[in-house]
């Protein structure tokens, strides 16, 4: 639903998770932040301390001022700010113990809400800090690039990487408001924005053709930060995401779709250290898998080369050439959508439509299939 106030406009999407009262929360795009958020915080009841943890980075561009924002508005909690190193190299169990015992060290009980600033590393630590602290305390998701703001803040998971693959430890633990702030945008660069949208045309390549057009059609307006434009990005990725959390929140079925890419990308983006931006190793994993989808007859030519004259403008595909495709295969085998041993991939049978067998919406794929796609690349 659409909004205008004080001809400030935004979006707001509830999100009502079966039969549990407590997992209800509005996702609310645009208007004034900080307005919005003071609002919120208000009707909050019990509320004895206010946490901010974000990354070093963010916490120049925008920790220190809602810091001082919140403090103005609510002199009767008690708010601090926490920071941590950015990267993904920093997404580990470690900065989550860290981050607890600050928190511990500052008193905080169970009347603490965390509010997370930051992107998607920010959003996993953060969030998975407050789903273990005292066995789960309140967050709000503020996310700060344009892959939180369409994919990750929304929909409860939180996790760390370990030494054997990415987001393998973490929870599933929802927040209760998140605001989505577009304006936050002005500060990423191009391969930022990129990397989100990757994320975004991943759901518009499952769910809804009309929105991949349209980001083909608008590219340069989306590079240059058209706010409109952005906006109804924004909305309707939430808008798909919203609507698959609601139907399968724990991924035991459907949410399992939203991985199309991330088998391959995984791995490709373990193996590089994290030095790959994840939406860029998403657009890699994509173009593998619907490749793998082509091979086994799912997915035509011509809506392969569709798939592949986008992302083409979003990654240099021939970095996939840095990686051994005996390595990429090993990675594979801890992806969390593995079932028996048998590793599983999210297919396309066209550009806003995807493949289910038997009610189940991912695909074994013998090996020799994996590696003639990969061959292509590599």
């Amino acid at each position: 639903m659409t909004y205008n106030v004080k001809h400030v406009t935004y979006n707001k999407i509830k999100i009502a998770l079966p039969d549990v009262v407590e997992k209800q929360y509005d996702v609310v795009i645009g208007g004034d932040l900080a307005d919005q958020l003071v609002v919120f915080l208000k009707k909050q009841k019990n509320i004895f301390n206010i946490v901010i943890i974000t990354d070093n980075n963010v916490k120049k561009l925008y920790g220190e001022k809602l810091l001082s924002n919140l403090k103005t508005s609510n002199q009767l909690v008690f708010i601090n700010l926490l920071s941590f190193s950015a990267g993904e190299q920093h997404k580990t169990q470690k900065t989550v113990t860290d981050l607890q015992n600050k928190m511990f060290r500052l008193k905080c009980g169970r009347d603490t809400v965390v509010i997370v600033l930051g992107g998607g590393v920010v959003g996993d630590v953060a969030g998975y800090t407050a789903a273990t602290y005292m066995r789960g305390i309140p967050y709000i998701q503020i996310p700060t690039t344009l892959l939180a703001m369409v994919d990750s803040s929304v929909g409860g998971k939180t996790g760390v990487d370990t030494v054997y693959g990415k987001n393998l430890v973490g929870a599933f633990h929802q927040p209760i408001a998140v605001f989505v702030e577009p304006k936050m945008l002005l500060t990423l660069s191009k391969k930022h924005i990129k990397n989100g949208l990757i994320e975004a045309i991943k759901m518009f390549m499952t769910h809804d053709k009309e929105m991949f057009d349209y980001v083909r059609d608008n590219y340069g307006a989306i590079l240059k930060l058209d706010k409109s434009v952005l906006q109804k990005i924004i909305t309707r990725a939430i808008e798909i995401k919203a609507r698959v959390v609601i139907r399968d929140e724990k991924e035991r079925g459907e949410r399992a779709i939203l991985n199309f890419g991330h088998t391959i990308g995984h791995a490709i983006e373990k193996l590089s250290n994290y030095n790959l931006l994840h939406g860029e190793a998403v657009g890699f994993g994509i173009l593998v898998e619907s490749k793998i989808a082509e091979l086994l007859g799912k997915l035509s030519s011509d809506v392969y080369r569709e798939i592949e004259d986008i992302l083409g403008k979003m990654v240099k595909v021939e970095r996939l050439k840095d990686y051994k495709i005996e390595d990429i295969l090993r990675e594979t085998k801890l992806d969390k959508k593995a079932r028996s041993g048998e590793v599983t991939y999210v297919f396309l049978k066209n550009i806003g439509r995807f493949c289910t067998r038997g009610g189940k919406f991912v695909h074994g794929v013998d090996e020799k299939i994996v590696k003639k796609a990969l061959t292509y690349f590599i």
